[in-house]
């Protein structure tokens, strides 16, 4: 039974150095990263963190954003449930919303929007401006009691 040309061939679990490829010979522990480079990574994931929780638009800002958008495509249908149903009728007025959307579409691509409604402004009211690429214009918003869009109007900035 100790014949020499006889060899084990019992199947083992691989070592690290067959996971991946490695060539590092047993028993070699393995290099630490830099200091450097952990604490560049915490500070990029920090960043990362804090602007996605400082840099979000509110719900109001996010509804605003989506009829702007669907009033520059000329298509009401994705916001119409949004909007109060005694509003909705006026949302098919096919002349109306191309008139609003050339009007909209003449500033360029839609860059941002901000609210800045002032303090003590009525319940459901939200002033807005929004930013495109050839300049600025404002929207005011109205909701109704159920959170409906009730009014929603585009015009330009006017002057504090």
């Amino acid at each position: 039974m100790n014949d020499p040309s006889i060899k084990n061939v019992t199947p083992g679990t691989p070592g690290p150095a067959a996971i991946g490829g490695g060539t590092r010979p047993p028993g070699v522990a393995r290099r630490p990263l830099p200091v450097p480079l952990i604490a560049a990574v915490v500070v990029l994931l920090v960043l990362v963190v804090g602007w996605k929780l400082l840099h979000h638009k509110n719900g109001n800002e996010r509804l605003a954003a989506s009829v702007t958008k669907a009033i520059a495509g000329n298509n009401m249908a994705p916001v119409e449930k949004d909007f109060n149903a005694l509003r909705r009728p006026e949302l098919e007025n096919r002349g109306k919303v191309g008139r609003l959307s050339d009007y909209v579409n003449a500033e360029g691509d839609l860059k941002g929007i901000n609210e800045d409604t002032p303090s003590g402004s009525p319940d459901g009211y939200h002033h807005f401006i929004v930013h495109f690429a050839k300049g600025d214009l404002a929207e005011d918003m109205t909701l109704d009691g159920d959170g409906k869009i009730a009014k929603f109007n585009v015009h330009a900035v006017t002057p504090q």
